[in-house]
């Protein structure tokens, strides 16, 4: 018989044995075939789904009083630099894939006086020093929007799209009001939404409407709805809501929360009690009966402010919010692990040392030592205890890294 007659006959025969045959062919002088091996089909698809995966990390309100301005100002050329107010946290908001806070300010501008509270008015250096520091997305949606009329509104917008932050919340036009922001990231999406419950009775003017996204129940909806109608992997809404200085949830933020999940939101994430309130996790059955799971942070607290309290819930303790992402393929992602870094606002005397800075709690004692005085060792250790406590309760106090686990799947 011819070699390739023969050669036919051998693959006619594996082809009769077996379900799924791979043949491969090397090319050599004698053009011999070199092998055929069965491989489950199953397993192939399998091993060719490529993993994704997202690390996002969210902060609470980002802040300036009159104490932040001060420390920022330099008198030598009249100019003011907010960099070190994020110095020594700076390496845990640039690792992530995306970096969020709560932009709880206005640009304003210099034609109108530089002010913390009850209207704040904030250099635009704040903007290059927030985007230097990591952060790619903020919500403007909050009650102090307003604090600078309708102009200060649209020019915090335009000084955000100078230094290349993304925002959400606050709009320059009904056309971007009513567009939903997507944000692909290592092909996992996100739908992000942000309403706050008010400006602090400052009116939205009847002419521009669309400036801001306030929290009304039938909207939300109908934005999770549109949301939906983009097939984002994840919805993710921002609420700024609750009462300040308050540790737990009232019933109002409660009834939102289960409306929304209800709705179709995937991720919660609230501001405005400047104190850290709960978080948790849920499994939810949807509309076409699939189960999901879901989590809610009904505040995040003050990540950088000048508030202090003199007890309980302190006002200079935040967090750091991490949650990972993962997704295998073309299906859907799913939240793998959520952890948190608890946080602490130094904050010294601005006649003698002029220091305001964001300090991890999970930092070594020997690097804190450099930084921070022995009694501001104690407070930033105690506000961590009160942190952990709040947050984790009788939960294990695991640590990955420099975060402290929630919840991992």
């Amino acid at each position: 018989m011819k070699r390739p007659l023969l050669v036919f006959c051998v693959i006619f025969c594996f082809c009769l044995t077996a379900c799924n045959i791979k043949i491969n062919l090397k090319e050599t002088n004698d053009e011999k075939l070199v092998m055929a091996a069965n491989f489950n089909e199953e397993e192939v698809i399998e091993e060719e789904k490529q993993l994704y995966t997202v690390k996002m990390r969210v902060v609470g309100d980002i802040m300036t009083h009159d104490e932040q301005l001060d420390v920022a100002y330099d008198k030598n050329n009249q100019t003011y630099h907010f960099d070190k107010q994020f110095e020594l946290i700076k390496q845990y908001l640039s690792e992530a894939d995306i970096t969020i806070g709560n932009l709880e300010s206005t640009f304003g501008g210099p034609q109108r006086a530089y002010t913390g509270y009850p209207q704040f008015n904030t250099p635009d250096s704040l903007a290059q020093s927030l985007k230097d520091a990591g952060f790619d997305l903020l919500t403007t949606a909050n009650n102090h929007s307003m604090d600078n009329s309708s102009e200060g509104v649209i020019r915090t917008l335009e000084v955000l799209d100078q230094v290349g932050i993304e925002h959400i919340g606050t709009y320059a036009s009904q056309e971007a009001s009513e567009t939903i922001k997507i944000k692909i990231i290592n092909n996992i999406s996100f739908a992000f939404l942000s309403y706050t419950y008010g400006t602090n009775g400052i009116s939205v003017p009847k002419d521009k409407p669309y400036l801001i996204h306030l929290i009304d129940l039938e909207e939300m909806k109908k934005d999770i709805e549109k949301a939906e109608e983009l097939s984002p992997d994840f919805i993710v809404v921002f609420l700024h809501f609750g009462n300040e200085y308050e540790r737990y949830p009232n019933k109002e933020q409660k009834y939102i929360v289960d409306e929304l999940f209800n709705a179709g939101a995937d991720i919660i994430l609230g501001s405005h009690p400047h104190v850290i309130q709960p978080m948790e996790t849920r499994t939810i059955t949807r509309a076409d009966g699939s189960e999901e799971e879901v989590f809610v942070i009904y505040s995040l607290g003050n990540f950088i402010s000048s508030q202090r309290s003199p007890k309980d819930p302190p006002r200079d303790a935040g967090i750091i919010l991490n949650i990972d992402f993962e997704k295998s393929g073309n299906e859907k992602a799913r939240i793998k692990n959520i952890s948190f870094m608890p946080t602490w606002v130094q904050y010294s005397t601005v006649k003698v040392r002029g220091i305001i800075r964001v300090v991890s709690c999970t930092a070594p004692e020997e690097e804190l030592k450099k930084h921070l005085l022995d009694f501001e060792i104690k407070r930033l250790k105690e506000t961590k205890e009160y942190t952990l406590k709040h947050l984790l309760g009788d939960k294990e106090r695991k640590l990955e890294g420099d975060f402290y686990i929630y919840n991992s799947y």
